[in-house]
């Protein structure tokens, strides 16, 4: 599962569809209730706006935003209003194959409305009965080059390229797909609002879910995500880019049973983001590369 990195396809979704503007405020008191449904969050400042719930990672605030999307009266039905999220969503490269040249790409997995009548039965399934899609858990998978190319995509204020693996050279010219921008349904003008988010999670004061990934001289962007599992300690996972204008690089970190996103999947990003800038890391994060390197999930 991608996890709350996820929550930013979502919000970028609600910009979209005109359900969420950069200033609309929830509120999230250790998680968002709704009779005997509870999705738990941490503790922080409540109500929150747009900028801030990407900073402190709010589940409760995406709750609401996926409502709204899935609720939202201009569609005919729930159904349909989730063809559309799909659509935005695999617009992303979520759920399908992006078509690089890496070996064995996998899909990962995205829900249908046929899964949900299955289980739910027709027309009786509603925003509320898939709310972890919300904080990108339930029946949403992908793969780290999903969320790679996601964060190549937010660095890119809209657009991404088809991953590759070989450069484009004279001597060795890459196939011509590869140079083609491709958008997702997202106006580009919403992409700057949500990397305001980021930087703010990376270069915040309180409240702020990733300063260990804060690079000194580098203003860089990012996300965290602590992916639930099932099976045993949950997934540390961040996705991240620098700088925030004009990026050079784009990362993902994802960590299996490595616990919240801020403690191994935000540092290996960020050190390997400072050592390609920079070419070295900095002093005052020296304790940091020793850490992870050091570091011992068993």
């Amino acid at each position: 599962p991608p996890g709350s990195v996820f929550k930013i396809v979502n919000g970028l979704i609600g910009l979209q569809e005109g359900v969420l503007t950069p200033g609309t405020q929830y509120p999230c008191h250790k998680g968002y209730v709704l009779g005997s449904l509870r999705v738990g969050c941490h503790n922080h400042p409540s109500p929150l706006n747009m900028y801030q719930s990407i900073m402190m990672s709010c589940n409760a605030y995406y709750c609401y935003v996926f409502r709204s999307i899935i609720d939202n009266p201009k569609y005919g039905s729930v159904a349909e209003a989730f063809d559309k999220w799909k659509e935005c969503t695999e617009s992303f490269g979520f759920g399908c194959k992006l078509g690089s040249d890496f070996p064995s790409e996998q899909a990962g997995t995205m829900p249908t409305k046929e899964r949900y009548d299955k289980l739910h039965g027709k027309g009786r399934w509603k925003s509320i009965s898939i709310i972890s899609l919300s904080i990108g858990q339930g029946e949403i998978g992908c793969t780290p080059l999903h969320l790679a190319n996601f964060a190549a995509t937010l660095a890119n204020r809209g657009f991404f390229y088809t991953p590759h693996i070989q450069k484009d050279t004279p001597e060795a010219p890459i196939d011509s797909s590869f140079k083609q921008r491709r958008y997702t349904m997202v106006d580009t003008s919403y992409f700057s609002e949500v990397v305001k988010g980021m930087y703010m999670a990376v270069n915040g004061e309180a409240g702020a879910t990733a300063r260990i990934a804060k690079i000194p001289g580098v203003v860089a962007c990012g996300k965290t995500g602590t992916a639930q599992n099932p099976h045993g300690d949950d997934h540390s996972v961040f996705i991240c880019f620098a700088p925030m204008d004009n990026p050079r690089i784009a990362v993902v970190a994802y960590v299996e049973n490595g616990g919240f996103g801020a403690t191994w999947a935000a540092p290996i990003a960020s050190l390997l983001v400072e050592k390609y800038l920079k070419g070295e890391i900095s002093p005052e994060r020296a304790y940091l590369e020793q850490r992870v390197l050091e570091g011992n999930l068993m």
